[in-house]
């Protein structure tokens, strides 16, 4: 068998032969495809009338059908959260304070058993000076019972009123109605109360009570000498305090002598 490729006249021929027998089979295959081209082409146009008949119908049935607005749904708005100014101090949540109970005044008292001890050493000098000082009741050693210091300072002595536990006298023997006197006692308040009337005797006195102390005070002139006499009454619990003062004035003398006896 030959195996060498065609060449000259032998290459001439096949190609001939082979261009003859690519348009013999070209014809009849172009009629086909002319024939396929019109039924394809048909085809599209009746696929093209039914589009249309069909799009239109469903135009004029839309058209009798009202169609519903679409609905918009409302979208809610975020509520506003609360911030805090970047101004603004930022503070923890308040703690309640306790509130403090007032407590009553003490009726405890202490009565001292010296005149001197009736106040504050730090203040004996401003209240009273140089002005000599003696014990009346109890009674000084070499002192009798019945000595009188001056007439309306020493108090009476009756059993239906509270009774003394301390009376000291300031005055100057040179002078005849200057002098203080303060007096210290307890009693049940039936006596207090029977003191009290005894001791204002005759006066006008103003009184008033605060946290159940009464405290009742007057100043008026001596008849005789024309000076200022003063006369006050402190009573808290069962111990009362007096204080005579003649020509004799003070400073704050009666909160140190509470002070001393109930510690306030």
């Amino acid at each position: 068998m030959n195996t060498e490729p065609p060449e000259g006249d032998d290459l001439q021929r096949m190609l001939v032969s082979m261009k003859q027998n690519v348009l013999e089979r070209a014809t009849p295959r172009a009629a086909r495809r002319r024939g396929r081209s019109g039924i394809v082409i048909g085809v599209v146009a009746l696929l093209a009338v039914g589009t249309a008949t069909g799009a239109v119908a469903l135009t004029l049935s839309q058209q009798d059908t009202p169609v519903a607005a679409p609905t918009q749904t409302q979208v809610p708005e975020p509520s506003p959260t609360a911030t805090t100014p970047s101004s603004a101090p930022i503070t923890g949540t308040p703690r309640p304070t306790a509130t403090a109970t007032p407590t009553a005044p003490s009726t405890t008292a202490a009565i001292p058993t010296e005149c001197r001890a009736l106040v504050p050493a730090s203040d004996y000098d401003r209240l009273f000076g140089d002005t000599p000082v003696m014990r009346v009741e109890p009674p000084e050693e070499g002192l009798p019972p019945e000595y009188t210091a001056a007439p309306g300072v020493q108090p009476d002595v009756d059993p239906d009123t509270a009774p003394t536990k301390l009376y000291c006298l300031w005055k100057d023997p040179r002078t005849d109605i200057s002098g203080l006197a303060i007096t210290v006692g307890t009693g049940t308040p039936e006596q207090i109360a029977a003191s009290e009337r005894g001791l204002f005797d005759g006066w006008n006195p103003t009184c008033e009570v605060v946290d159940g102390i009464r405290t009742c005070s007057q100043t008026k002139q001596d008849p005789m000498y024309g000076t200022d006499w003063a006369r006050t009454m402190y009573t808290r619990g069962d111990t009362w305090v007096q204080i005579d003062q003649s020509n004799f004035p003070t400073n704050g003398l009666l909160p140190a002598v509470v002070g001393e006896i109930w510690g306030d």
